[in-house]
């Protein structure tokens, strides 16, 4: 029963019009369809249909195969505009690889409307254009070159024309001469025109030197334009000077391919390798396979190949098994038609040397036949004999006699060299080190044409700074692995400068040279590089708690030996450079006199530690973290992060205190600052300064701070490894807050936020809009008041409130991804890197006395990055946004930004003024409606910045 495919169909664009569905398929121009199998003959087994199929692209008379390749998912193909035309493909799907006689496939052309791109005149075919550096004469052979679109296998018309000087335009211009029956290969006109000496009797009279251009005309009568224009190679110039008064046909030519073969045509060979796999930490990862892999830096180099077949004494018919010989030839060139090929017939000395050189002739031509017969095409292999005169080896014997009876195969191929693929894992150091396997499926060397034959049973291994490479036998090799942690902890200054800096060699490298003649065909580059990475975890534990005890708040859940006590650090802070320009900052002054004072006081309530674990028991990809290992304390080790301690300390406690600036914008920033420096100068002890705070209305709780984060390798599911920032933050509270302050509601209305350095209006359209609308009103009822002989309006600002939140925030390097758990469920994500917490500091405002029952205060701005709606009367909250730095040497690091809903009141009273020339005279500003006005604008205010990793 017959097997195989019965028919084949596609998936894409095309046009149905110009279509006979089944026979004839005209497909849109540069639009990709897929041709699949449609139908199995009824002896094609199960097992056959999955296998991989031969999809065969032949010329229209089926006579020569234009391309091959097997595929298990279909053969994707598109047309080219230049290919487009009447030109027919015949495309087909084998399972044994050979062709049918039977109409099982389709014909397939492309449409595309007709162009002339682009013209030459040259010397010779497939020349350089001429016109701009050489000047012809009349009997010179030359020859025309039209880049086309839309004409492949037309015939065409091609009218020569002479540019009349003094004539009215293109009606004028003369007809010299026209070329009937003009192919178009491949999408190109080559004429060769033989009769130019039969112009200069056309013309009668040529001037010094003419100017001739082209028209081109399809056998229906269309005439092709570029788009536009309808003449084409202007100006071909001829001088008045006869060279030659012969006259030759005039024919098309073949395009003559330039230069190298295309480089990126995937070369399809037996000396091959289907797939390659790396075995690690009890995981199996697949670096290489055919037909998925997508190659970078894709180069080639052409390797010239000879190779002979020899015959029988006096006789051109191929022996048998010279055949098989050939038979490689064909399936290799069959598959990569873009190579052409000599063939070069010899004899030995006995015979003549007239019957001799017909004798290698044929030879030759009986070669050629057999890669005809096979499918390829004619025009790309040449034929020559050479007779007795270049023997293989002199002599007389019949040894000798052997080898010169011959055909000598010359033809070139393209090897193709990629980039290294790059498997990236995690390691210990040498001491430790661990072990991966490099398996290579499917590998042979059948075909392979080198002199030196790529080697199938062997690895050759080299590692960073080796010279030598290392064979290792067999499909499936083992290598010991590890890190250049060698030095680690002493080095550790530099490892985590490596660590933040993206630009950095922290790998260390195993290259494995796996080379064929289809992919990494040189053998000086490597096909695989493993690169191993520093299996170190930077940990670092940050905690305030004003009971003098360890919060139990550790990354991973892991116990960390902490330092208690900042006193010394502090001192050590006082004393840097950074801290002396940190203090002229007038907000931070305040700071000073203020937090410091009391973080000076609750010295003991600080603990902090920083380790790293090494040569650790790595995780499998996508799994937790694992933290057994070898682990250090580097603050035992060195002093040098005792002042990032403090630095991240006295950062993040500084930031969870928003009663400094809460205090600036209600006073105005006038009296606070006195008041405190006064304080601070007052005060011996810190306990005096909270003393003082307590007089001015502040009952500060103090805050319950832990920080934990780490900065570690880690290998995702799909085998990739990238950095990963991981920090665990817990605020409980982060503020808590009393504060009630007295207000004058006249002089408070009339103040903006631009006297408060370095706030901002929040992006909010509707709260900008009520900004705008009520500024008329903030003046009118200041105005009405002062006219009104009432010199202030005395209210209450109450603020009360805590923040709390506690986060686990990962970022990969590798994907620049964020990942933000809100463990207690209070904050609301407004960015992908940015958390809202959600329970606010909350702020209520009162008039006191005779007016306060003509005022309301509602939040001016209802909503927050439109996420978060505030009912209450007001708000004060922060934002924390998440970001990494590597080129700034930041690492990971917390951003803070204060936000203020502001409140907006409404005058419900009527501003009515005496005046002195009436008893009563009403004006009403408010046209006897509640008038709205801003007691205080939204505003946000970026606070400070914490950079949990920097070297």
């Amino acid at each position: 029963m017959a097997k195989g495919v019965k028919t084949i169909k596609f998936k894409g664009p095309y046009h149905p019009d110009m279509t006979v569905l089944g026979k004839r398929v005209t497909l849109l121009a540069d639009k990709e369809v897929t041709f699949e199998v449609n139908d199995w003959l009824p002896g094609t087994t199960a097992e056959e249909k999955k296998k991989p199929v031969v999809w065969i692209k032949q010329t229209a008379d089926r006579q020569g195969v234009i391309e091959k390749k097997a595929s298990a998912v279909g053969y994707k193909f598109k047309i080219a505009k230049k290919y487009c035309g009447n030109y027919y493909y015949y495309i087909e799907a084998s399972l044994s690889g050979k062709r049918d006689s039977n109409t099982t496939g389709l014909y397939v052309k492309g449409w595309t409307e007709p162009r002339i791109i682009k013209s030459a005149w040259c010397k010779q075919r497939g020349g350089e254009d001429e016109r701009q550096s050489y000047v012809f004469s009349y009997g010179h052979i030359i020859h025309l070159r039209l880049d086309t679109e839309g004409l492949n296998g037309e015939k065409v018309f091609v009218d020569v024309y002479k540019v009349v000087e003094g004539g009215k335009g293109l009606k004028d211009d003369k007809l010299i001469f026209t070329y009937y029956n003009v192919d178009v290969v491949d999408g190109q006109i080559n004429l060769k025109i033989g009769n130019t000496y039969q112009w200069y009797g056309i013309i009668g009279k040529p001037k010094a030197k003419e100017e001739f251009y082209v028209r081109v005309k399809t056998a229906s009568g269309l005439e092709v334009t570029d788009g536009k224009d309808k003449i084409h190679a202007r100006f071909l110039r001829i001088q008045n000077n006869v060279v030659s008064k012969g006259i030759e046909s005039s024919v098309t030519n073949t395009p003559t391919k330039v230069g190298l073969p295309d480089k990126n045509t995937k070369n399809t060979h037996k000396c091959t390798f289907r797939q390659i796999n790396v075995d690690d930490n009890g995981e199996h990862f697949v670096v290489f396979k055919e037909g998925s892999t997508k190659f970078k830096k894709i180069t080639s180099e052409t390797q010239l190949v000879t190779s002979r077949i020899h015959f029988a004494f006096d006789r051109a018919e191929i022996r048998p098994n010279e055949r098989d010989v050939l038979q490689a030839i064909l399936d290799f060139l069959l598959y990569n038609q873009h190579l052409d090929m000599t063939l070069s017939g010899h004899a030995d000395d006995r015979g003549t040397l007239d019957y001799n050189q017909g004798l290698s002739e044929r030879r030759a031509q009986a070669v050629k036949d057999f890669f005809v017969k096979g499918g390829l095409l004619k025009n790309r292999i040449k034929t020559r004999g050479y007779g007795e005169v270049n023997p293989a080896v002199s002599g007389k014997t019949e040894e000798a006699y052997k080898k010169n009876r011959r055909v000598e195969i010359d033809f070139s191929y393209l090897e193709y060299n990629q980039a290294a693929l790059i498997y990236e894992t995690i390691g210990p150091d040498a001491k430790k080190n661990k072990e991966i396997t490099v398996s290579v499926i499917d590998r042979e060397n059948k075909g392979c044409f080198r002199k030196e034959k790529h080697d199938k049973t062997t690895i050759y291994i080299n590692e960073t700074g080796g010279k030598d490479l290392r064979p290792k036998k067999g499909e499936k090799v083992k290598q010991t692995v590890f890190s250049q942690q060698a030095q680690f902890p002493k080095n550790y200054v530099l490892m985590l400068a490596k660590f933040l800096n993206p630009f950095s060699e922290i790998d260390y490298k195993f290259a494995f040279y796996i080379n064929s003649c289809a992919y990494y065909a040189s053998k000086k580059n490597a096909t695989l590089e493993v690169r191993v990475y520093p299996d170190i975890i930077w940990i670092g534990h940050f905690q305030y708690n004003s009971e003098d005890k360890v919060m139990p708040y550790y990354f991973h859940e892991k116990n960390f030996t902490l330092e208690q006590g900042i006193s010394d650090v502090l001192n050590e802070l006082k004393n840097t450079t950074f801290y002396k320009i940190y203090r002229l900052f007038p907000a931070n002054f305040i700071m000073e006199q203020t937090l410091l004072k009391y973080i000076e006081s609750q010295a003991k309530s600080y603990f902090y530690g920083i380790h790293t674990i090494h040569n650790r028991t790595v995780e499998k990809s996508g799994q937790e973290l694992s933290l057994v290992g070898t682990q250090t304390n580097l603050i035992k080790q060195t002093d040098y992060t005792r002042f990032a301690a403090a630095a991240v300390i006295y950062g993040f406690v500084v930031i969870g205190i928003l009663v400094e600036l809460l205090m600036i914008y209600l006073t105005r920033g006038r009296n606070i600052a006195t008041k405190l420096q006064k304080f601070a100068k007052m005060a011996r002890r810190a306990d005096a300064v909270l003393k003082r705070m307590e007089d001015a209305g502040v009952e500060l709780i103090p805050p319950a701070i832990a920080i934990n984060a780490g900065m570690y390798y880690q290998k995702q599911k799909d085998g990739k490894l990238g950095v990963v920032y991981e920090v665990n933050i817990k605020a409980d509270p982060l503020i808590a807050i009393s504060f009630k302050k007295e207000f004058d509601l006249l002089q408070l209305i009339t103040k903006t936020i631009q006297d408060i350095k370095g706030a901002m209006y929040p992006k909010d359209k509707v709260a900008k809009k009520k900004l705008d609308l009520n500024k008329e009103n903030n003046n009118n009822i200041a105005e009405y008041f002062k006219n009104k002989g009432v010199p202030e309006i005395k209210g209450i600002i109450e603020v009360k409130g805590d923040i709390m939140f506690e986060h686990n925030v990962k970022y990969s390097l590798l994907t620049n991804t964020y990942s933000i758990i809100d463990k207690l469920k209070n904050g609301i994500f407004t960015a992908k890197d940015e958390v809202l917490l959600k329970d606010q500091i909350k702020f209520t405002a009162t008039v006191l006395g005779s007016y306060k029952y003509e005022f309301e205060f509602d939040p001016l701005q209802t909503s927050i990055q439109g996420k978060l709606n505030i009912t209450i009367q007001g708000s004060c909250g922060s934002r924390l946004r998440y970001g990494v730095d590597n080129k700034g040497g930041k690492g990971l690091f917390v951003k803070k930004t204060l936000y203020c809903s502001g409140i907006e009141g409404t005058y419900l009273g009527e501003l009515k003024i005496k005046n002195r020339f009436t008893d009563v005279f009403d004006t009403s500003t408010n046209k006897g409606k509640p008038a709205p006005f801003t007691l205080i604008e939204p505003f946000e205010m970026p606070m400070y910045e914490i950079q949990l990793f920097k070297p």
